[in-house]
């Protein structure tokens, strides 16, 4: 009785993973009484997602409340600390990756067009909802089975976004042109390449321009991304490798898709109906014209 009646210990678990030289984690903390981080210091620039409960960060000699679906920068080198400002009344999720310096200052580089210093932060929370969607689709990528495409074109984003509208150092666009031989020429690969788990630096390379232009020129030429542009190529020969009655596994593999369930997800996504489901009613609808 007296062991049935003892508190359960909080049940705190992390889950962390590497991509692209850049570490993220995912924590969930159960409900339990405020708690708060000691003072530390990171090599890499932190980027915190507080999902569903605030907080309230020490840095840089002053206090910042750190709102519920608030985006945090904290700089390399700084020390900081972190606490809870109430008790937890159910779990709560916190979303983080650290991002080197090094890439960082690629992305400012990509956004001035041309050399460019490391950004700086003078304040620590954003609080900016189609950022924080964007971080949130970006975080979920780097642990799914998303493509190479795909993951690079989302850091590429959340990177030049912050930079572009909440660094020190802003830099107006460049006005684009109509440039409709490089973007056909990068439309032509995928189509040719549907199956390759292609970079994005790979295709700027093919069109002569930076990954960032690549991206702000495809998206203004054909609406769309680069790396939803490949998706919706790679749904469409699975399509007509499912009527031929190809193996749902096999046609995963020979379309470029980590595995079924990912061609599976992307499949239902665009064509509303799952591959299995596909197949089936294209097989009864040629059955159906041969009578």
């Amino acid at each position: 009785m007296e062991n049935a009646m003892r508190p359960r210990a909080r049940q705190h678990t992390v889950k962390a993973w590497s991509r692209q030289a850049m570490l993220f984690e995912l924590y969930f903390y159960a409900p339990g009484p405020a708690e708060a981080l000691p003072k530390h210091v990171h090599e890499e620039y932190q980027l915190c997602l507080s999902v569903d409960f605030p907080g309230e960060y020490s840095y840089r000699g002053a206090h910042y409340p750190v709102p519920t679906g608030s985006l945090s920068v904290i700089h390399p080198g700084e020390i900081h600390a972190a606490r809870d400002l109430q008790e937890r009344q159910c779990s709560t999720t916190f979303r983080v990756v650290y991002v080197s310096p090094a890439l960082f200052q690629t992305a400012a580089t990509e956004v001035a067009g041309r050399a460019s210093s490391l950004p700086f932060f003078a304040a620590p929370i954003i609080i900016d909802a189609d950022l924080v969607e964007l971080f949130l689709t970006f975080h979920v990528s780097q642990e799914l089975t998303a493509s190479r495409l795909e993951r690079d074109s989302l850091l590429l984003l959340v990177l030049t976004q912050c930079i572009r509208r909440y660094a020190d150092t802003r830099h107006a666009l460049v006005p684009l042109r109509r440039e409709r031989e490089r973007v056909q020429r990068v439309r032509a690969y995928l189509h040719d390449n549907y199956a390759e788990n292609v970079t994005l630096a790979h295709l700027a390379h093919l069109a002569h321009v930076s990954p960032y232009h690549l991206h702000r020129l495809f998206c203004h030429e054909v609406g769309i991304a680069p790396h939803r542009y490949q998706t919706q190529v790679r749904v469409d020969r699975a399509k007509a490798l499912l009527a031929q009655g190809l193996p749902i596994s096999q046609v995963a593999v020979e379309t470029g898709f980590a595995d079924q369930s990912h061609l599976t997800r992307h499949f239902k996504r665009l064509v509303h109906v799952t591959p299995g489901r596909y197949r089936v009613q294209k097989s009864k609808n040629v059955q159906d014209s041969t009578h």
